[in-house]
């Protein structure tokens, strides 16, 4: 049954409290939407202007229920990317049940709930995790792990559900989101290249694309709303794909640090595992094959559609927002001290 109460600018983001959910809430919330927040738990943290929501887990239906009432919009950034040591032990298992499982019952509630808009955060992942091809909305999907599989196969049934009841609901494909918050590879590359240890990743040529997290975010804001957009699969990037060597060019140039990259034949750096055995020991460093990937392979995508159905542009270039990542990453760091 649909609610009769639902306010038109009202929001509800899930995954709220993480790195990409946070900001979300803080942009939805200053363009004047209602925001209802999604976590798992209370937690440390404030959300500034945002109704914080506690439910325990995706596939609990009374909680999402609850949630979503009132609701005229939905941010769904919650997921499962690996299943931790204190979860299930089988992480395709896992991926399955958050990921999929969680995103149709989202769905279910979501269509009784009477919300007319949802923006689903799916990953380049669901269609490749390395590939010397631009991706587009046309690229056959070839997911190489359960993290992928999942996240395609929720695309699916989002896909469905928005057909069968006139939904709006664009899916937005990211890449590698960095920024103040952020977590995994873009910290060890900053630490790296802080503590000025030497990377042996001078002979790289890849190509691959990343996005701030404010340009996702502003993506998300004109997906929830354009119309031409309603059943759009898209990608969202800075719009300058950048190689390893660039990258950590671009780190050196925010952080005020030498670029120390050494000359070692990409060939050579993929038959030597010992290598990230070893470098695995230092604290900067946390290398395993997903990581080696995004160091050596390509991943790059095409934001056309994106542009075409919402008009996006990047309000934030590469250079800025190194800039800004790495005053967080100072503040940070003078914290931790």
């Amino acid at each position: 049954m649909t609610s009769s109460a639902v306010n038109p600018r009202s929001v509800v983001v899930t995954g709220a409290d993480g790195f990409i959910g946070r900001h979300v809430c803080t942009a939805l919330a200053r363009d004047g939407w209602k925001v209802r927040g999604v976590v798992r738990s209370s937690g440390p943290g404030e959300l500034p202007g945002v109704e914080r929501f506690v439910v325990s887990d995706l596939v609990d239906r009374m909680g999402m229920r609850a949630a979503l009432e009132g609701a005229s919009a939905v941010v769904h950034l919650a997921a499962r990317v690996h299943a931790s040591s204190q979860g299930a032990g089988d992480a395709a298992m896992e991926c399955r049940r958050v990921n999929v499982d969680g995103t149709a019952l989202l769905l279910d509630e979501s269509v009784a709930a009477g919300v007319k808009s949802l923006v689903f955060a799916s990953s380049v992942k669901a269609v490749a995790n390395e590939s010397d091809r631009e991706l587009t909305e046309e690229t056959p999907p070839q997911p190489a792990d359960p993290y992928g599989e999942s996240k395609l196969e929720a695309e699916r049934l989002i896909r469905v559900t928005a057909t069968r009841e006139s939904l709006h609901a664009p899916i937005l494909r990211l890449p590698n989101v960095y920024g103040p918050g952020m977590k995994a590879n873009m910290v060890m590359l900053f630490k790296a290249v802080e503590k000025g240890i030497p990377l042996p990743f001078g002979s790289v040529h890849n190509r691959r694309s990343f996005a701030y997290i404010d340009n996702v975010t502003a993506a998300i804001l004109l997906l929830l709303t354009s119309p031409a957009a309603a059943r759009a699969t898209v990608y969202v990037s800075d719009e300058e794909d950048l190689s390893t060597p660039e990258l950590i060019a671009h780190i050196s140039r925010a952080l005020g640090r030498p670029s120390r990259l050494v000359n070692v034949p990409s060939g050579l750096l993929h038959g030597m595992a010992g290598i990230w055995g070893l470098l695995s020991r230092f604290p900067p460093f946390h290398l395993n094959g997903d990581s080696l990937t995004a160091m050596l392979g390509s991943l790059f995508v095409d934001t056309s559609r994106l542009r075409e159905t919402t008009g996006y542009r990047p309000p934030m270039s590469v250079e800025k927002g190194m800039l800004r990542t790495a005053e967080w990453f100072n503040s940070r760091s003078q914290v931790m001290s």
